[in-house]
């Protein structure tokens, strides 16, 4: 062959060996292309995980069931037994959308109390419920209709309801006390707070805060002070040598004080 041809003959290998490198070179990069594009986005996370607990305090310490305290007007008593409903628990987001977190729920301040629930990320502004059992939910209803394991139902409601008045008891406190100012004297007057009937309903709606739920998971605190239940900054005073006892109708005005003293004697933290 004579060199010319012979040239020629190898430029022609050495384009076609280019060629076929070119192909596979751009074939595999298709490849690698069309995987990262068809490779499953990973989901961003859309929702938050909030925790509400609510604390009973006495003089801004927790307060502990039956351990005895002496109040402002000198009364020592002791709680037995502290319950009341909450319904409609709901955070208010800075654009006024409202997101409900438990419908109704029985606080029992023996035990722990806590509502967890997941929500639209997003900040909010304000949280808000009622203290009671509005009126739709309550007169002449049949706690027979709910489910055991909802807060209106009869083994839910945990003897919070009035057969005989056909509606819940809202909040209840009962104890023991001794309004003689004798120390160490033996607890002896009984204290029976039982607030119900649409007069005794109230709603709560916190002071403005700021809970940003845009970067996990956040608690919100909810605290009861008792003591101020009894000598409230602002609100009728109960002293329990005067009044310690109210089935609502039988002594409607300390049902209402004890009602719109437990919402003045609420705080939020965060």
């Amino acid at each position: 062959m004579r060199s010319g041809n012979c040239r020629l003959f190898l430029y022609r290998i050495e384009n076609e060996e280019v060629m076929k490198n070119t192909f596979l070179l751009v074939g595999c990069l298709s490849v690698i292309l069309w995987s990262c594009k068809n490779e499953p986005e990973q989901p961003v996370a859309i929702t938050a995980d909030v925790n509400v607990s609510f604390n009973a305090l006495w003089d801004d310490q927790p307060f502990v069931m039956q351990q005895v305290y002496m109040d402002d007007f000198g009364n020592r008593l002791r709680a037995d037994k502290l319950m009341n409903y909450l319904a409609f628990v709901t955070l208010v987001a800075e654009n006024g959308t409202e997101t409900q977190l438990k419908d109704f729920m029985l606080l029992d301040f023996s035990e722990n109390n806590e509502i967890s629930a997941t929500l639209p990320k997003g900040k909010y502004t304000q949280l808000k419920f009622g203290v009671g059992v509005p009126r739709d939910y309550n007169k002449d209803q049949d706690p027979a209709q709910y489910p055991s394991s909802h807060a209106l139902s009869v083994a839910g409601s945990q003897g919070m309801f009035w057969v005989w008045n056909t509606g819940y008891i809202f909040a209840k406190f009962e104890g023991k006390c001794d309004t003689t100012g004798t120390a160490g004297a033996e607890l002896l007057t009984p204290i029976a707070i039982h607030a119900g009937d649409e007069i005794s309903y109230r709603e709560f709606v916190s002071a403005p805060f700021m809970l940003d739920l845009t970067s996990g998971a956040k608690s919100i605190r909810v605290n009861l002070h008792i003591d101020e239940i009894f000598s409230p900054v602002n609100g009728n005073d109960v002293d329990l040598a005067q009044d310690a006892i109210t089935h609502t109708s039988t002594n409607p005005e300390l049902a209402a004080d004890f009602m719109d003293n437990y919402i003045a004697a609420l705080t939020v933290d965060l």
